[in-house]
């Protein structure tokens, strides 16, 4: 199948968004449900800018070089979260720190530096005008006005908006729960004693900080042998949206996940697809849970994640399932693909390059797992497209971004 209508096929079995509320504190990454409006001016009140006095504007009209203003000083000092308890008589002023309230009457704050105190009197060389060192009701936020969209990922920064105006909790979207099955007699829990022909389990674990990552829930299923009946098993008894299983969608005779679908009866709606790596691999469905199949080499797995999963767990939050950040970078070295197939290629991407360049890991890059520590990206070669010269522009995906990151480029931003 057509990569392109394998993802058709996908956004179709997605569920909406669905609601739920959450303390603040657990909300960072979470996509907002709502539209939400100030429920008060902030401030709510006259405030002072800065330390230091407290007039009527009005009082100081006169001021200036060799003809000071004095104005009496009364006793005590306003400070933030005590609210004034007498109004302020013309002619006099008061003492008040930055945030403070204004005493009734008072409109103006004059900075400490900008006056001269003697004793029980304030002389002014400068007029201030009414408003200046203060901060008015609502300068910060407005009674009803809009605060954050519905479909905004919900960034520290953004939620430290909220938090501002005595917010607790927040109606963001559920998280998908994703179940994850790796499969193999060869595959070992990271940890396990390992002497022997094994391998450790970490493209199950890839996955699962991917789904995190990317606003879903991980159900970490284990690992389980080559048998239809134990994967059947372990699949059927997880309370999940959706299943990925990684291994067995070969076409070798220890490949058994499409056998172990069949015991549960899930309906097989792919089979293969027409990208590189992960030709193997296989969508099915059974009432309204997803099945996934991938490959056992986490790379190949990764992509398809990328490519066919991270859609679903946008769109099932609210966001657009095209909203996956792209970067546009000038190619290092050639690339060359095979017609009729889709060929991604993992990369380096350096943005500190004016343009951004993007260098293609290839199998003369040396040992695979050193080669990858700093590779974040890839790049996908379109059927039609059999090479691409160096210096030439091509699209660039970041297959660690997590949805706080993707933020920065612009995904659910809130208008």
């Amino acid at each position: 199948m057509d990569l392109a209508e394998a993802k058709r096929i996908s956004l179709e079995l997605a569920p909406g968004p669905e609601a739920e509320k959450v303390p603040l504190e657990e909300a960072p990454g979470r996509v907002l449900q709502e539209d939400l409006e100030a429920q008060r001016d902030l401030p709510g009140e006259l405030r002072s800018r800065l330390d230091g006095f407290a007039v009527f504007g009005a009082d100081t009209s006169g001021a200036g070089p060799g003809c000071p203003v004095v104005l009496k000083v009364v006793p005590g000092v306003l400070a933030a979260g005590h609210l004034p308890l007498e109004p302020l008589r013309p002619g006099t002023c008061v003492r008040i720190l930055t945030g403070a309230p204004l005493p009734a009457g008072a409109d103006a704050v004059v900075a400490q530096e900008r006056a001269r105190e003697d004793g029980e009197n304030l002389e002014l060389s400068e007029p201030v005008r009414r408003g200046g060192g203060v901060m008015y009701p609502g300068a910060d936020a407005r009674e009803g006005g809009l605060l954050l969209s519905k479909g905004t990922v919900l960034t520290p920064s953004r939620l430290a908006i909220l938090a501002a105006l005595g917010c607790r909790e927040v109606s963001v979207a559920r998280k998908l729960r994703v179940g994850l099955l790796a499969t193999g007699d060869e595959v070992r829990e990271t940890g396990e004693f390992t002497e022997g022909p094994w391998t450790f389990c970490n493209n199950r674990l890839l996955l699962g900080w991917l789904v995190g990552m990317l606003g879903g829930n991980p159900i970490h299923l284990g690992v389980e042998k080559d048998d239809p009946a134990a994967i059947a098993g372990r699949i059927a008894e997880a309370d999940v949206d959706m299943t990925i299983t990684t291994g067995g969608i070969g076409r070798g005779a220890r490949d058994f996940i499409l056998e172990a679908w069949s015991l549960l009866r899930v309906t097989m709606l792919f089979r293969e697809l027409n990208l590189s790596p992960g030709r193997n691999s296989a969508l099915g469905v059974k009432r309204k849970r997803v099945f996934w199949a991938f490959p056992g080499n986490p790379w190949a797995a990764q992509v398809l994640f990328a490519e066919l999963v991270v859609p679903v767990l946008l769109q099932s939050q609210g966001l657009g399932a095209d909203t996956v950040p792209e970067v546009c970078a000038r190619l290092t070295s050639p690339l060359a693909n095979e017609r009729g197939c889709y060929k991604s290629v993992r990369g380096i991407l350096d943005l500190r390059s004016s343009p951004p360049a993007f260098a293609p890991l290839t199998d003369k890059t040396g040992p695979m797992l050193p080669s990858l520590r700093n590779s974040f990206a890839y790049t996908l070669l379109e059927p039609h497209v059999l090479e691409v010269a160096a210096g030439n522009e091509v699209r660039v995906r970041l297959h660690d971004l997590s949805l706080l990151g993707a933020a920065l480029f612009g995904v659910g931003r809130s208008s």
